[in-house]
This record gives structure tokens, sequence and C-alpha cells, in this order.
């Protein structure tokens, strides 16, 4: 398992430091890594693979093996548990009403608030998304979780004025953005290579109307084509034209 620290990782420990801000970046670090802790446990308990952690400024990537078609159950009980790590903590760590223990409990509260932002690339986000995904077909899904990115970013800003974590975040979402249709390709690929099976079906108009936690089917003159059908017709129009 590879370890990677952004280079904004390191702009902004250095900055807290010199800051003098010290006492609040090592309870940062220890809050962070409790809340990692708790994304790492859920992963390895699903059995899925971790391939390497990017230390961000404000948080952690835990980059694995799990597809976009992930059933968006266990997807939200991955995205969640860094929270409820973080709310462990406030019931383990008691009030001594020392100096320390306000900067703690103040980090962790700002922490939880600002993880539930829905924000790409933050817990929130996914949270969000695991439940949309039962709901709306998954290139609307991509595309409305975008405004709500980047209206949820604005507001944090506003509400916090931090330059540094509004500029990180913003590239980060724009890149995103300009991957849109590789997101959505890619999502489609995976139905089509791993067989993905749902139980509840959704009448679609055709492979651009996919539901992720649905079976797909399209009703052509009166036939039933299944989503099994629809990806392999899809497929071999590529093939034939590669």
């Amino acid at each position: 398992m590879k370890i990677t620290i952004s280079i904004f990782t390191y702009i902004f420990y250095i900055i807290l430091i010199l800051s003098g801000y010290i006492n609040y970046l090592i309870i940062y670090l220890f809050i962070m890594s409790f809340h990692e802790l708790g994304h790492i446990i859920s992963i390895k308990l699903f059995k899925y693979i971790i391939e390497e952690i990017v230390i961000l400024p404000c948080g952690g990537i835990i980059k694995t093996n799990i597809s976009i078609n992930i059933n968006s159950i266990k997807q939200f009980i991955i995205s969640v548990s860094g929270i409820l790590f973080q709310l462990i903590l406030l019931l383990i760590i008691k009030n001594n009403g020392s100096y320390l223990y306000s900067i703690f409990y103040k980090l962790n509260i700002s922490i939880i608030i600002f993880n539930l932002t829905p924000i790409y690339p933050l817990d929130g986000y996914k949270i969000l998304l695991s439940i949309m995904e039962y709901f709306y077909k998954y290139k609307i899904i991509i595309k409305i979780s975008y405004i709500i990115s980047i209206i949820s970013l604005l507001f944090v800003f506003v509400s916090t004025k931090n330059i540094f974590i509004f500029i990180f975040l913003y590239i980060i979402n724009v890149k995103y953005i300009l991957n849109h249709k590789y997101y959505y390709n890619k999502f489609i690929l995976e139905r089509y290579l791993n067989s993905t099976k749902h139980h509840r079906i959704k009448i679609v108009d055709g492979i651009c109307d996919f539901y992720k936690c649905f079976n797909n089917i399209m009703i052509v003159n009166g036939k039933i084509v299944k989503e099994r059908e629809i990806l392999e017709n899809t497929y071999k129009s590529i093939d034939k034209i590669m």
C-alpha cells in the first residue's frame, strides 16, 4: 500500500507551523488518522483492495479497486464510516476542561461538518451520490452532482474565507467536471465487463439513460431487450467501427 503526500498538503502544514498552530496541526492529524481508519476498516470488511492513500490538506483519498458500479449501500457505509469513527472519538475522549480538549472538540466537529458537505471528493459528496443513485439516471446524477459540488464549494468559501482550501478543491472539481464523459463511459464499460446484476427493473430509452441501481431494459417493437443485450450490441457496434 503506497502513501503519497500532496504538495498542497506540505504547503498547508508549513503555513500552520509558521503561524504557530502546531497544537492544531498535531490534533488535526490525530483526528484525520482516526477518520481514515474508519474508511480503511470498512473497505477491508467488504474485501476491497487499498492501492494508495493520498494525503490532502482537507483529509485523504483512499484509492482502491472499487468500481463505479459498487453497490450503493456499500458505498454509503464506506463513505460514512470515517465520520462515524470521529463520533466514536468524541465518546472515547472525555471533556477534562483543558485547552487542548477545546481544540480537539472544535476541530473534530468542524471536520465532521466539512466532510458532510457535498463537495467532490469529500464524504458528503459520495454519501449524496449513493442516495441519488436509487432515484435518477446515472448521467443526470453526474451533472447534478457537479452543480451541487460547485455551489457547496462557493458556500464554504463565503462562510470560511479559506482561499487555500477553496483553490485546492476548485482545481480538483474542474478536472472532475472536464472528465464527465469519461466517468459515464467507464460506468457503462464496467457494467459490460463485469455483468452487473440487479433485481429491480427500469425501462429506459437507450444506453445513455441507464440507472446504476437497476437492471435496465428497453421495449423495442413490443419486445423486451435486456440490459446485457443492449451492452453487447453497443460494444459490438464499436468493434465493427474499430
